[in-house]
């Protein structure tokens, strides 16, 4: 794999303030998955590539996703910015001819979360919240957890996102929903063994 190649398109294509936050988000990922049986590479790719899309505005992720029959639910439509994972995934796909299954799917969830996350779907979802950069209250508890527990941190990650849409009042994605659920009955079902 040629990573300059996919350094060099993501910089062209993100603002600085967002390409330095997908650098630190591949560090974050290959720091956590170091002990993990994940293919480094796969990791790598999805870490870095994770918000191909971000910097489309909320228009143009619509149109997007309306022409490729992306949008899920109507939480997508009128929260936009939740899909600029299923967008990028699928201009990673289009644009850089990705068809790495894992790698794809870990793009297109990284920001909801999903009820059968892989592991690598899990490393990038939680290298996206706990990157160094971040510094919301929390962050350092989190980071903790997450290096003894991934699921345990995962679980909290997810805690701390429905507050936040609680709290602020917006609209809670179906599959974060289903994604903690998911979660808490895997974590239930070991404890019962």
């Amino acid at each position: 794999m040629n990573k300059n190649y996919y350094i060099n398109i993501l910089k062209a294509r993100l603002s600085p303030e967002r390409f330095s936050h997908s650098l630190l988000v591949v560090e974050t990922a290959m720091k956590i998955g170091e002990k993990l049986a994940l293919n480094k590479d796969d990791l790598w790719l999805a870490s870095l590539l994770h918000d191909y899309a971000k910097d489309l505005s909320c228009p143009e992720l619509l149109a997007v996703a309306r022409k490729n029959k992306l949008i899920t639910c109507k939480v997508e439509e009128l929260q936009p910015g939740l899909l600029h994972g299923p967008v990028g995934a699928f201009l990673c796909q289009q644009d850089l001819q990705l068809r790495e299954q894992e790698v794809l799917q870990a793009i297109c969830y990284h920001t909801t979360g999903h009820g059968e996350m892989s592991l690598l779907d899990k490393v990038v979802f939680l290298a996206d919240l706990l990157e160094p950069s971040r510094s919301y209250a929390g962050v350092d508890e989190l980071r903790k957890i997450c290096e003894d527990d991934l699921d345990k941190g995962l679980l909290l990650a997810f805690d701390g996102t429905l507050q936040y849409l609680l709290r602020e009042k917006l609209l809670i994605h179906p599959l974060t929903v289903q994604a903690r659920n998911r979660l808490l009955l895997v974590r239930e079902r070991r404890d019962i063994e």
